[in-house]
């Protein structure tokens, strides 16, 4: 079975969830066949690794576009096109499906297409049987950040809010649209959760089928029971990222003067590429912004709890998943963990307020039986659930069928 994968994402170095994800994904198409990758990333990317030569993916190709929002005439031209979301950027589409083109040659029995993004800017290609992954719902995300309660500083604010929120709505009808066709017109259409599946399915994506998150296989977990002096607390991701980035701001800000009130010499870390709103927060030893990072493992290793302060998003944590498979005790909101079959008191602690997300942190940096206990649960749902030899196996079924022509 020969697969070509069209990606938004490069996946080495393999730090962040989406290209975890990915590289599941690419292990598992090549258990079933020869693959080509074609990745189609922003061109202000600069951590590109070489390909990772185990795999022994047959063509590697990627290739750089201005990723940035549409501005100027460039917002008119997204206005005229109802069907397609105004932050996808109008200028990538000439470089992604040129790329497509002279990328792709010969037959191929499946097309693996890694986001909806990559999908609208190769011209919606439909080269053999396709799986669209959705590894993210757009407009939940969208949905979700509405939601937030805003602090309002005055009439300026509330008029940027208001504005946000015309745009927002507007953004998530563009992106249902758009998910809808892409139901119509690929053969299935996966995403990472059973939540996200009724998601789907209630907005008119009715093929919706899942795949869901996971994490490679741990030989050596770096966790440990006993809490180190000082306690260390760490919440990673793309720091670029909104939802991200006001969760970090919200933890560093809200959060961790709480927990600083019951565990006062306790150290935050936030590791991943920051926005400027994130590193303003850096006032060490307190709080280290430490920025992007090559290997996580010494940051895991240092960690005495990963702390997931989201409060808007979609799809699954994968930083919960890494941390359960390192036995990390982690503290999270509801949204941070929503998606995952995991149970508040069993596999993780679950706090939505400052004082609640705080006070869960404190337990977990002061009660070892609770830590214990927990770590071992979450361990074990990790090697029954979500390890990759689970997950890459869901992969290669899905992708055997599609290709055989069946609907899932």
């Amino acid at each position: 079975m020969r697969t070509l994968v069209i990606a938004g994402d490069y996946p080495w170095p393999e730090v962040i969830g989406p290209r975890i994800r990915l590289s599941m994904v690419l292990r598992a198409l090549r258990a079933c066949g020869p693959v080509e990758l074609l990745s189609v990333v922003s061109q202000f990317r600069t951590d590109v690794d070489p390909p990772d030569p185990a795999l022994g993916l047959d063509q590697v190709t990627c290739v750089g576009f201005d990723n940035r929002p549409p501005r100027g005439l460039g917002v008119l031209r997204s206005l005229v096109q109802p069907d397609l979301p105004l932050s996808l950027p109008v200028g990538g589409r000439d470089v992604a499906a040129g790329a497509l083109v002279r990328a792709a040659h010969g037959h191929y029995d499946l097309v693996w297409v890694f986001g909806a993004r990559p999908w609208v800017l190769c011209g919606q290609p439909h080269l053999a049987p396709t799986v669209l992954d959705l590894d993210d719902l757009e407009d939940e995300k969208i949905a979700a950040r509405l939601a937030v309660p805003a602090a309002s500083r005055g009439p300026a604010d509330r008029l940027r809010r208001l504005g946000s929120e015309i745009v927002g709505h507007e953004e998530m009808r563009r992106w249902r649209r758009l998910h809808r066709r892409a139901d119509e017109l690929a053969d299935a259409v996966a995403v990472c959760s059973p939540l996200d599946a009724a998601r789907a399915q209630a907005r008119g994506v009715l093929g919706a089928t899942v795949v869901r998150n996971g994490y490679p296989v741990v030989d050596a977990p770096l966790g440990r029971p006993t809490v180190s002096s000082p306690p260390t607390i760490l919440f990673q991701g793309l720091l670029r990222y909104p939802a991200n980035v006001e969760a970090a701001v919200w933890l560093a800000r809200d959060v961790l003067p709480r927990l600083r009130a019951r565990v006062p010499d306790v150290r935050l870390r936030l590791v991943g590429e920051p926005a400027p709103a994130v590193e303003a927060l850096d006032d060490p030893p307190t709080v280290s912004v430490v920025g992007r990072v090559p290997d996580m493992a010494p940051e895991l290793a240092r960690a005495d709890l990963v702390v997931v302060p989201v409060r808007y998003g979609s799809g699954t944590r994968i930083k919960i998943i890494e941390a359960f498979a390192h036995h990390i005790p982690v503290a999270s909101t509801t949204v941070g963990a929503e998606g995952l079959d995991v149970t508040d008191g069993v596999h993780l602690l679950v706090g939505d307020t400052a004082d609640e997300l705080a006070g869960a942190a404190a337990r977990l940096l002061s009660d070892e039986a609770l830590r214990a206990g927990l770590t071992e649960s979450a361990a074990a749902l990790y090697r029954t659930r979500y390890s990759s030899p689970v997950i890459e196996a869901e992969i290669g079924a899905l992708a055997r069928r599609v290709a055989a022509g069946e609907r899932p």
